[in-house]
This record gives structure tokens, sequence and C-alpha cells, in this order.
């Protein structure tokens, strides 16, 4: 951009809009991050008292439970039963979960690997949809700024190919600068590829035959930008309820577990 800015006269201009577009980025980037900051939280937080109540609450429960010498309800026999299997295990089973870890890095530093991951990301429920639409967001608005500032077509999609790390968004842009290559037009492309969203297709048909492209594909970035604000209220409405039915469940199974035995004494 600073490149095309000095060519055109227009230094100025580019560094303006470069500005911008890093603060845009920036301010998309921090709302992805904060929406999976909360469950990435709440989750350590449950793994936090799963731990805490297997070493420090369970145990002083098993002297209790050594009185009743086997005469414990179903539903206690088998927690414990559980409980003692991860217990008895647990070296093995943390070893495994660390093997498990450094195999899925060295797998991630393939080819295959990093395809596999990417894939799998898209594929989830919320999160995947949220990625792909702020990566769109994040597309139409350097498109956008590059355009702007006199680079060309496919010099900007170079550069938005090394925009993200994902394989997937990555193959769309590079197949697209492909097409483009062999003649086709840039919405044409996009549509070929079938990545993009069919609005940013239209979007950016429209602006190619306006001769606006870049103010429309600024549009279009905003439009998107709302949508993954929205997924974003949807998301966090939607996990938290069930993050805390699942802490709540965990503890309830282990409060029944502990003190059934005790409530049959009473009765």
């Amino acid at each position: 951009m600073l490149q095309a800015g000095e060519t055109a006269g227009t230094i100025t201009t580019c560094l303006q809009r470069l500005g911008e577009y890093y603060e845009n980025r920036d301010k998309l980037a921090r709302k992805v991050r904060g929406a999976l900051a909360y469950p990435i939280f709440v989750i350590f937080f449950v793994i936090g008292i799963v731990i805490a109540l297997m070493t420090l609450i369970i145990p002083r429960f098993t002297i209790l439970f050594d009185q009743f010498k086997g005469n414990l309800p179903a539903f206690t026999r088998g927690f414990m039963a559980v409980y003692n299997f991860l217990m008895n295990n647990a070296i093995f089973i943390l070893g495994g979960l660390g093997l498990a870890v450094v195999t899925a890095i060295l797998f991630c530093r393939t080819t295959k690997g990093r395809r596999f991951f990417s894939e799998l990301l898209i594929k989830m429920p919320l999160i995947g949809p949220i990625k792909k639409m702020a990566f769109v967001a994040q597309f139409c608005k350097t498109l956008s700024t590059l355009i702007a500032s006199g680079v060309s077509v496919l010099d900007a999609f170079g550069i938005l190919a090394n925009m993200t790390t994902n394989e997937l968004f990555r193959e769309g842009v590079l197949k697209t600068r492909e097409y483009i290559v062999e003649g086709t037009n840039i919405s044409k492309s996009m549509e070929k590829v079938g990545f993009f969203p069919g609005v940013a297709v239209k979007m950016t048909q429209i602006g190619e035959q306006s001769g606006s492209l870049s103010a429309v594909l600024d549009k279009t970035s905003f439009y998107y930008e709302k949508k993954v604000d929205g997924l974003i209220t949807i998301m966090l409405s939607l996990i938290e309820p069930i993050l805390i039915v699942t802490v709540g469940s965990i503890v309830l199974v282990v409060v029944l577990a502990m003190y059934l035995p005790i409530f049959s004494i009473q009765v």
C-alpha cells in the first residue's frame, strides 16, 4: 500500500486508510477473542472443581464409607468405582492425554494436519460460523483498503492469502486468484470457488458493475461485522446456561453419591 501510495502521490491517504484498517481489524479480533474467553474460562473452572472434589472432598468420604462394609447404594458404588478407576490410573490417563496433545501439535504442523483442524474449526457449531463471518468481514475490508490505495487485484489477493492461518480460508482466496488470472472477474471467481457467502459475491458484483468496488466492499465488511456481533450474542446466550447446568450437574452427582449412604442410615 505504501509503495502504491508513493507511486500515485497519495501516501497520506494510504497511511490514513492503513490506520483505519488496523483499528477495525483489531476491533473485530477482540470481539472474537472475547466471545471465546468466557466459555474457555468456565471450562477450566469446571476442571478445577472436579480436581478439587476428587483430591480434597471425596477421599474424606471414602474413610466414612469403609465403615459401611460394602452396604452402599448402587449409585454410590458406581460412582466410587469410576472414582477409584480414575485415581488408580491417573498417571496413565494424564500420560495418554499428554501424548495425545503432543501428537495433535505435531500433526497440526503438517499440511494434512492444518487442513484437518481448519475443517474441524469451521464445522464446530456457532464457533465455525463466527470464524468464517469474521474472515469474510476482514477479507472485504482488506480488499477494499488495498484497491482504494491503488494496489493491483492480483497483488491484493496475494496479500489476502497470507492474511490467515486457516488452510480452508487460504485455499479459497488462492483459488479465487487463480480464476482471476485466467481472466474471470472477481465476483465470478468468488462464485466459482463456492467458499464465499452469496451476499459477499453479489455485493462484489454490484461494486464491479458500478465502478465503486472499494466502497461496496467496505459496506459489505460492515454488514458481516454486524453478523459476527449477532452470532457472538447468540453464542453467549446459549453457552452460559449450558455451562451453568453442566457445573450444577457435576456438583449434584457428587453430592448425591456422597450423601446417599448417610440418608439411607437415617431412614
